[in-house]
């Protein structure tokens, strides 16, 4: 089960909101299953914060002409990793094609450990960057023990 599953009604929410929520939650949640040895479902969810946070700064933080985002535009990966490129998200350290490429390497268990050890790191930095971390995580609904 995904982190956020029944802790959040995206549907009574805001779309930015949601996606802030689900961020957090998902990274609260990838650090989660680090901890008890889940490393590739830990990547994974981890690389689902990245991906939320970045619609989450998108939809508040998007500049330009372009305006208002389509809701496919923000389900795109290689979208949201162009546009926040585009709005400095990512430095030569945080290569979004690179991060993808070694995160679908973790999940087909490909990857060295030393190679996934700065994977966690790579991806708070750039959560960091956008706003999305640090955060109190009193503020979020309590965990559900069933959320693998």
């Amino acid at each position: 089960m995904s982190p956020h599953f029944g802790l959040m009604d995206a549907g009574k929410m805001d779309p930015a909101e949601a996606a802030l929520l689900r961020a957090k939650l998902h990274w609260r949640g990838g650090c989660r299953r680090m901890r008890q040895q889940k490393t590739a479902a830990g990547i994974a969810t981890l690389y689902d914060a990245l991906l939320c946070g970045l619609r989450w700064y998108l939809m508040v933080h998007r500049q330009g002409n372009r305006g208002k985002l389509l809701d496919r535009e923000l389900e795109d990966e290689e979208v949201l990793f162009s546009l926040g490129q585009e709005a400095g998200i990512f430095d030569e350290s945080a290569d979004p094609a690179g991060l993808r490429v070694l995160v679908e390497w973790v999940l087909e268990g490909n990857v060295q450990v030393a190679a996934m050890a700065s994977l966690p790191d790579r991806i708070e930095t750039i959560l960091t960057r956008m706003g999305v971390l640090p955060f109190d995580e009193r503020e979020l609904p309590p965990e559900d023990a069933a959320t693998y």
